[in-house]
């Protein structure tokens, strides 16, 4: 905020007066300065990231940003999970919660047959507990 006021006056003021009255360091005012280029491009390529993230939330609402990072290194673009947990919550996205069926899909347990029947308790003449 600062710098870019800072940028509109220095057309009129010189730039030591300018950093004295903002409190700003020589060195912050340009760092800012040069790492403008750097700055738009990464909103621009956050606009794509946010797209195909929509995109991707569309085909799959439960996808949480574990499994957004993961499925946009299948379409080939490497994003580290930070930056796409920032981008959804940007984007309001959230994962919908499916409910929990322990038993969806299982099948119940199977009893086998006693083929060897052996009887322990009989062969030493004790009884069974």
């Amino acid at each position: 905020m600062y710098f870019r006021i800072l940028t509109k006056l220095r057309t009129k003021f010189p730039l030591s007066w300018l950093l004295k009255i903002g409190e700003v360091s020589k060195a912050g005012y340009y760092k800012w300065r040069n790492s403008r280029p750097q700055r738009s491009l990464r909103k621009e390529e956050d606009l794509l990231l946010k797209e195909h993230i929509l995109a991707i939330h569309k085909m799959h609402p439960y996808y949480g940003y574990k499994r957004m990072t993961r499925a946009l290194s299948r379409e080939g673009i490497l994003v580290n999970h930070k930056r796409v947990r920032r981008l959804m919550r940007e984007l309001g996205i959230r994962s919908v919660i499916r409910k929990k069926r322990p038993f969806y899909g299982r099948r119940g347990s199977i009893v086998f047959p006693n083929i060897l029947n052996r009887e322990f308790f009989h062969k030493y003449g004790m009884k069974s507990l």
